[in-house]
């Protein structure tokens, strides 16, 4: 591990770092590993945590379903395990079996343009436009994007750093492939 998650009881923390955990926990219910890192520089936790209130628009505009469904496919791209098992967990306690997954047309959509964004140097081809500008407005569209953006930063955080996952995600790991 690059960044080792620092100790949000530790007394020698500065007032600034144990207010942001504070806040995280009162807001979330518990500090993850990847908060915890984050914690390391404030200015590095703000900017990761600015991206909720575009995460609840996207949730406002198309379900939160939906929004998990895009963020585990951006994860599962990206090869982040940390992000990737923590929308699996999401999809399943929202009652998703993802061994019988058939994904909506919306869902598959979504796959296609998390594909594309977990992919840098990739457009959207014009057979997914078309599809997503008949489906969302712009506002969606862009909030879709940026937020993919966000969700890809996010993973490549995770990854670089070797975040470890936090105990509560351990039994929502993917089986490894049979090869």
């Amino acid at each position: 591990m690059l960044v080792d998650p620092i100790d949000i009881a530790d007394p020698a923390l500065d007032a600034a770092t144990r207010d942001a955990a504070a806040n995280e926990a009162a807001r979330a219910g518990r500090v993850t590993n990847m908060k915890r890192t984050l914690l390391r520089s404030l200015p590095a936790f703000t900017l990761f945590n600015d991206v909720l209130p575009l995460k609840a628009s996207l949730r406002d505009a198309i379900g939160n379903r939906a929004v998990s469904v895009f963020s585990h496919a951006i994860s599962e791209d990206a090869g982040c395990l940390l992000c990737s098992t923590y929308f699996r967990k999401a999809l399943i306690e929202d009652g998703v079996s993802l061994q019988d997954f058939t994904p909506t047309a919306e869902e598959e959509d979504l796959i296609a343009l998390a594909a594309v964004i977990a992919s840098p140097g990739r457009t959207v081809d014009a057979t997914l436009q078309r599809r997503l500008s008949a489906r969302y407005p712009q506002k969606t569209l862009l909030e879709l994007v940026a937020y993919g953006a966000a969700m890809l930063a996010t993973n490549v955080l995770n990854t670089t750093l070797d975040v470890p996952l936090d105990v509560d995600l351990e039994r929502f790991r993917a089986e490894p492939a049979v090869a």
